[in-house]
């Protein structure tokens, strides 16, 4: 049984030509991703016509109406919520409250709800949908681990993604 010897400058060489092919392919998809979100753009100003891609054009007209829809219904529902929590005087309650604005009686915090609408049960810290601390601060450690840059929709993007996934825009650096 022969055993082969490896060159330990070619094993360097190698993991170089690694890391570099996957740079270059990191940057070809993000290539792929603006001139799609481009010609997109584009296509709804009509100033692009492009027959071969009119199937994808309407694929994404219909996506980008069930997520208006799911947004509408999300809205909704957290309305709903928001409305849901009532004072044994009748006063609203939002999910954040402690105390009742009407009588002072403090807010049950045993069976709250967070604001995504998750329930939250006694001895939680932190909401375990959304993340969100019980008195409805963001979870700083989440957010103290990530920087975020806003989109123009108003999505918050980790730093070093290069479109928002709630609109598609291009963020730039």
């Amino acid at each position: 049984m022969a055993i082969g010897l490896f060159n330990i400058g070619n094993f360097s060489s190698i993991q170089n030509i690694k890391k570099s092919l996957e740079e270059k392919n990191q940057d070809r998809a993000k290539m792929f991703g603006y001139i799609g979100m481009e010609t997109y753009d584009l296509y709804k100003q009509g100033k692009v016509s492009v027959p071969e891609l009119e199937s994808y054009f309407e694929n994404m007209d219909t996506l980008e109406k069930e997520i208006e829809e799911l947004e509408k219904q999300k809205a909704e529902l957290e309305a709903q919520n928001s409305r849901t929590l009532a004072c044994s005087c009748g006063a609203t309650l939002s999910a954040k409250d402690k105390f009742c604005s009407k009588c002072g009686k403090p807010v049950e915090q045993k069976n709250n709800i967070c604001e995504c609408g998750k329930k939250i049960e006694e001895g939680m810290v932190f909401c375990p949908n959304c993340g969100k601390s019980v008195d409805g601060a963001q979870n700083e450690i989440t957010q103290g681990v990530i920087n975020f840059k806003e989109c123009i929709c108003g999505a918050k993007v980790p730093k070093g993604q290069f479109m928002c996934m709630e609109c598609g825009r291009k963020i730039e650096s």
